[in-house]
């Protein structure tokens, strides 16, 4: 079997679920967060407000990536 690629990426987390990827020969880093419904769910499941910026969730990203 061969390798085709190797995704090198480096993960910076920030404040409550806002995080940036890094990624191997890209200049512009990917925010993660979350937004919307999914922020409401939280907070309703966790019972408190969930800080830091809203940025489109993985699931958005895997969602976008897929469709095509």
């Amino acid at each position: 079997m061969t390798v085709a690629h190797t995704s090198r990426i480096r993960i910076e987390k920030h404040e409550g679920p806002y995080r940036t990827a890094h990624i191997e020969d890209f200049s512009v880093p990917i925010n993660f967060g979350i937004h919307g419904g999914i922020k409401h769910f939280y907070q309703e499941k966790y019972g408190r407000e969930i800080s830091g910026p809203e940025y489109p969730a993985t699931l958005d990203h895997i969602i976008a990536g897929i469709s095509g």
